[in-house]
């Protein structure tokens, strides 16, 4: 019987699963205590385990040999000798810190590069690019893509008159964030700041949560924050963060509570993913082509994800490149796949073939190379 027209095919062919009952090793990180309310981002990191659940039973469902660890930075010797003396045939790589730290994130993929081992994501190099929001901007801007006027302040206090000024060319409004973290960690509505006092606030707010970690402050883009998905070589359809529920005097942002805390207001005022609608053909155009050349760009493979803020005047600006975004079974890529007609269950196996794929012959031919990202919309 076939397949209801209204909902994704679950079935996979040959042609879309060019590979069968492979030893898959789901490797991801564990550096968060149990039931600690006192890590900062515990919920975003615990999130991950989840995320590891539906990949592993994704892969089994397709017959494949599945095992599943949990790492941090005292795990690496144990995983070091598995890799010598029992290599999978394929690591699904979903470890997104260690030591509760997103910049140890391209530890992992050094590792199984060095050892030859196929990997699902992105290389260690886009990793580190991608991590660090300052240098990922650098390179957009150089290769001529929009992307907001930004500044990065030390995370020490420094003098009223120094963080004034590191941050004129920027303007306000203005947001201030972590320079080197995702998830929305230390993002709250008062990350948006209007004058040299809401700046001199949140800095302090922020040095005092997180000391000694490096700050970026942005020039705020209001407008309607939208995500591009990448899934192999294709683009899936434009997805849109509705914050229509917001109060009007809120800004228009993603607060680490909202994303993560589903018992909090802010968590019930966004809904939830949706494919974008209303975009003219030559914005949509625009925006495409703005993703197609970040993805190749800082060389990302497999899946990753654009965050971009539209401008009301149409112009898109690139926020950041996850090259390592949620593969939960319902979070955002997974409800881009969705939109384009691909189960769940087959956006994983897409991942791990894509992955298989890029491994395949020389060590040489696992360079990323520059292609040809089409779209599915």
């Amino acid at each position: 019987m076939p397949d209801d027209p209204g909902e994704p095919s679950t079935r996979t062919s040959e042609s879309s699963s060019p590979f069968h009952e492979q030893r898959v090793l789901v490797l991801h990180n564990v550096d968060f205590p149990d039931n600690s309310d006192e890590v900062l981002g515990q919920e975003s990191r615990t999130e991950v385990v989840s995320q590891a659940h539906d990949v592993s039973r994704a892969l089994v469902t397709h017959d494949h040999f599945v095992d599943v660890m949990g790492i941090d930075r005292e795990d690496l010797a144990d995983l070091l000798g598995r890799l010598r003396e029992d290599p999978p045939d394929l690591v699904f790589n979903l470890v997104e810190s260690l030591s509760q730290l997103g910049q140890h994130e391209k530890v992992v993929p050094s590792l199984l590069e060095l050892f030859d081992v196929p990997f699902t994501g992105s290389g260690a190099m886009t990793i580190a690019l991608c991590g660090n929001k300052q240098r990922a901007k650098q390179i957009l801007k150089a290769e001529g893509l929009l992307t907001p006027r930004w500044a990065v302040l030390d995370g020490l206090a420094r003098s009223r008159v120094s963080d004034v000024a590191a941050v004129a060319a920027v303007g306000y409004p203005a947001i201030v964030k972590l320079l080197a973290e995702d998830g929305s960690l230390g993002l709250t509505f008062n990350s948006v700041v209007f004058d040299d006092d809401g700046l001199r606030r949140q800095l302090k707010v922020m040095r005092e949560q997180f000391p000694g970690r490096k700050l970026l402050v942005e020039q705020y883009i209001d407008g309607r924050e939208l995500h591009i998905s990448l899934l192999g070589d294709r683009l899936l359809p434009i997805t849109e963060l509705d914050m229509s529920g917001l109060p009007p005097e809120l800004p228009r942002i993603v607060t680490y509570n909202s994303k993560w805390e589903k018992d909090s207001l802010d968590y019930q005022r966004i809904s939830s993913v949706m494919v974008a609608v209303g975009l003219s053909p030559s914005v949509t155009e625009r925006i495409l082509s703005a993703a197609r050349h970040c993805f190749t760009t800082l060389g990302v493979t497999d899946y990753g994800r654009i965050d971009l803020r539209l401008a009301k005047d149409g112009t898109p600006y690139v926020l950041e490149v996850n090259p390592n975004c949620d593969l939960s079974d319902g979070a955002g890529l997974s409800r881009a796949a969705r939109a384009a007609g691909i189960a769940y269950d087959q956006l994983i196996t897409t991942i791990a073939a894509s992955a298989k794929e890029r491994f395949a012959g020389e060590p040489l031919a696992r360079i990323p190379r520059k292609q040809s990202l089409r779209s599915v919309i």
